[in-house]
């Protein structure tokens, strides 16, 4: 499936009529589905961005984007985890005089691929500066999210290490895990551009809504499920063309927008807490689990 949609990504890229290569920077946050997260949880974000917006065959047109994104490191202390621990340390303290294992905090780290291919059809269609089109977006994502519970973070194994021996490697309970989603997307998308200044300036938006299937895997726990879900983005921006009445120069263009995406899955809960408990434990503990960013970005682009 990647390689079919990067095959016509390389397509569309070959005959398109304009290509913006973008930087940007902004949040990107994350809540529910990991067993201890708790609240929401905020980052700073990059993003690298190959993008045609807008490129018509007569009043057919068709667009694309693909982000690699990379966040910093999101930090959460693990309060659902402990309190479930918790639970049962009353018969420990009881029969041993120990408490109960805790986590004081995970950090997690996430990066990956985003590409969707528009495809559709200007019910308004003026010239190719100004446009009023509507169509169906299709394609994938993969976040890939690292859980890292090592030394900076290290947990309180409690009665589980001191009573561990030989019985139990208790470092192992608490390593790294890495969380690998796909997602495959379909749905409505409308765009438009509107001409402010003759051949210099423009205003132009995407916006798109999709149902989503989410496979998802966790390489520490072993843990392999299936959701469903929705994945919304609206990107917005201006676009300038400083050079349009230089012959040399006149096909550049420089751009500045905003993007917000957002990913939605339901009825997840995630365990990678190394305990590997039961999925009946861990049924009532299903959450939506919601990713999302927002991002300004520049980009330099050029009309063929």
């Amino acid at each position: 499936m990647v390689r079919k949609i990067s095959l016509s990504l390389a397509l569309c890229t070959l005959f398109a009529n304009a290509i913006d290569l973008e930087y940007g920077t902004g949040t990107f946050g994350m809540e529910g589905g990991f067993l201890g997260l708790d609240h929401r949880i905020d980052c700073d974000i990059s993003t690298f961005t190959i993008k045609t917006e807008h490129s018509n065959f007569g009043k057919f047109y068709y667009g694309f984007n693909l982000t690699w994104l990379d966040s910093d490191r999101l930090r959460q202390a693990q309060k659902s985890y402990n309190s479930l621990a918790k639970k049962g340390s009353e018969y420990l303290w009881s029969a041993t005089h120990s408490k109960s294992a805790t986590i004081p905090e995970i950090e997690y780290r996430v990066k990956g691929l985003d590409i969707n291919f528009r495809l559709g059809y200007d019910i308004i269609h003026k010239d190719n500066k100004n446009y009023l089109g509507i169509g169906l977006v299709t394609g994938l994502s993969a976040p890939v999210i690292d859980a890292d519970k090592g030394d900076s973070v290290a947990p309180d194994l409690g009665f589980m290490y001191n009573n561990a021996g030989y019985l139990l490697d208790a470092y192992k309970l608490f390593s790294k895990s890495k969380s690998e989603f796909t997602t495959y997307k379909i749905g409505p998308t409308i765009s438009f551009q509107k001409e402010l200044i003759e051949n210099k300036l423009f205003l132009y938006g995407t916006a798109s809504y999709a149902y989503q299937n989410a496979d998802i895997d966790n390489s520490f726990a072993h843990m392999g499920l299936n959701a469903d879900g929705t994945f919304a983005s609206i990107d917005v921006g201006l676009k300038l063309k400083p050079f349009a009445n230089d012959s040399k120069s006149k096909n550049l263009f420089i751009t500045a927008g905003y993007n917000y995406s957002r990913w939605e899955v339901k009825d997840v809960a995630f365990d990678i807490s190394g305990n590997k408990i039961s999925s009946k434990i861990l049924d009532p503990l299903k959450s939506k689990f919601i990713m999302d960013s927002q991002t300004a970005y520049v980009a330099l682009g050029y009309s063929f």
